[in-house]
């Protein structure tokens, strides 16, 4: 009997990890415009109504690959913001319009009225992104 309680505590001590990681979900122009944000020359027009990471990448980028896991952990970390994917190569108007000229790239943005926008151009470590998250949306 004991035995097996240790052997149930082991696997859903292993499993944890797997269970901690969080949503990113993949959006596309469209849905950016009404989850995210739109605009419209130089105007921008906050539609988030929370706080949210927005992560441009494509499929070819090695640092956008060992970024995704990082994101997933994260956005675990903070169920109170939208964490979002959008490949620059099958939005690339949305890219132009933003003037992203590398990748990856986050854009975190707090609440509407809650302070200013921030970004993050290429790869950087997990404490490196809650660092900007922390700053952006909660001015720590």
């Amino acid at each position: 009997m004991k035995n097996n309680v240790l052997t149930l505590l082991l696997t859903v001590l292993l499993a944890l990890p797997c269970l901690a990681n969080g949503t990113v979900k993949e959006i596309n122009q469209n849905q950016f415009k009404q989850l995210v944000g739109i605009i419209d020359g130089d105007s921008w027009t906050q539609t988030a109504k929370r706080p949210c990471v927005v992560d441009f990448n494509a499929d070819w980028c090695g640092p956008c690959r060992r970024l995704a896991p990082i994101l997933k952990e994260v956005a675990a970390m903070y169920p109170d913001i939208d964490f979002y994917s959008v490949n620059v190569d099958n939005n690339p108007e949305l890219s132009k319009q933003l003037g992203i000229d590398g990748i990856p790239m986050l854009l975190i943005l707090p609440a509407p009225g809650k302070g200013d926008p921030g970004n993050i151009d290429g790869f950087v470590p997990k404490e490196e992104l809650i660092r900007a998250i922390e700053q952006t949306v909660y001015g720590k």
